[in-house]
């Protein structure tokens, strides 16, 4: 059995959501507009997910309770994010596939802080089922972000599912270096820019030679 362990991030590493976000837009758009909040940067910027574990102070001078606009607003962007899936229109990055080349010996894994059935669908719609051996997301309650990246829920709850071994994290922000240093995991960043690993090809290359 197989105990070195490579846990990927979602977005921007596994599943290019975020070269073009108008999808994103088009969801906290529908939000504010069922909210019958006025449709202005500022109030988009409060519902973005860069930082949702500060939502509810985000959202604090907004006319209704954080559990109500947050209920809005994950609806409309789970609805809009599984739509774009099946559609063919968030896809996989190209060199997901070069990841195969890793299952002799290590067993892959997702963690995202992306809702728990975001990240189920795209497994499934992308058949990679036999690709990753277990992938956690957040849930859709607004509790739940108290457990995202970088706090370890996610973790202890993959870990739960797979055991015990040696783990890394391939992330490609700052609180995804902070979730595996809270995790103890190593922690390898991908950012496609020059200023981590360029590509999946490259770590594939990378962890391969570790495994020598």
């Amino acid at each position: 059995m197989k105990r070195d362990r490579v846990i990927f991030d979602l977005d921007g590493v596994l599943l290019d959501s975020e070269t073009n976000l108008d999808w994103l837009d088009r969801a906290l758009t529908r939000a504010l507009v069922e909210l019958d909040l006025p449709l202005t940067r500022e109030n988009m910027e409060k519902l973005y997910p860069g930082g949702l574990q500060d939502f509810e102070t985000a959202v604090k001078d907004l006319p209704f309770s954080p559990e109500k606009i947050w209920k809005v607003r994950d609806k409309h962007y789970l609805a809009e994010k599984l739509e774009m899936i099946d559609r063919g229109e968030l896809r996989p990055f190209s060199d997901v596939t070069s990841l195969e080349r890793l299952q002799d010996d290590y067993s892959l894994g997702v963690i995202s802080n992306s809702p728990e059935v975001a990240v189920n669908r795209f497994i499934k719609a992308y058949n990679f089922e036999d690709l990753f051996e277990s992938w956690v997301g957040r849930s859709s309650e607004l509790n739940s972000l108290e457990e995202i990246k970088p706090d370890p829920a996610l973790f202890q709850k993959l870990k739960g599912e797979v055991g015990d071994g040696k783990f890394w994290y391939v992330g490609d922000r700052e609180v995804d270096k902070i979730f595996a240093e809270n995790t103890d995991m190593e922690f390898l960043h991908l950012t496609r820019n020059g200023e981590g690993f360029e590509s999946l090809d490259e770590l594939v290359d990378y962890l391969l030679e570790l495994a020598e």
